[in-house]
């Protein structure tokens, strides 16, 4: 399972959650590839996708609290493409989860994405006048794919 691509991936919390359905113990290839790629920096994350993740009670919770130097928090000019993002698309985060304060992964994720150009792994599909993420990036001409698509991309087999 080797990784054959130079491409460099964002990772949503998607991903990562449905990565369980992937246990370390029948999947080791999985976890150390991706391993490999997250020490590399081929993958990176966002300080928000750890927030979405850290409270659940699952082998995910344990990995990212484990390697929270995966999840960065946002520079400044990632900040002016957050607040850019949230200009065109307000609805990208719901009233509630502002007034609960309950973490908001999607426009960090795509803001690391834009300013690092990289490509942003996500789970979410297209859907015609929606504020989510493959809108966005069409919009914003930011690359997205799925897990299986990463996995395709990297050529990873199992």
């Amino acid at each position: 399972m080797a990784v054959n691509n130079h491409k460099e991936y964002v990772f949503d919390s998607g991903p990562l959650i449905d990565l369980k359905n992937y246990p370390r113990d029948i999947f080791p290839t999985v976890w150390s590839q991706l391993e490999y790629m997250f020490q590399s920096g081929r993958i990176t994350s966002c300080h928000e996708v750890y927030r979405e993740i850290e409270n659940f009670d699952d082998e995910i919770a344990s990995w990212v609290k484990n390697n929270k130097d995966y999840f960065h928090r946002p520079s400044l000019s990632e900040q002016r493409i957050v607040t850019s993002i949230l200009a065109k698309h307000p609805e990208l985060i719901r009233q509630s989860n502002i007034v609960s304060g309950k973490p908001v992964a999607d426009p960090f994720v795509i803001a690391q994405a834009k300013y690092h150009k990289r490509t942003l792994v996500h789970r979410e599909k297209a859907k015609p006048n929606a504020h989510n993420i493959p809108t966005i990036c069409a919009t914003e001409k930011i690359p997205n794919i799925d897990l299986f698509q990463f996995f395709r991309d990297v050529q990873w087999t199992f």
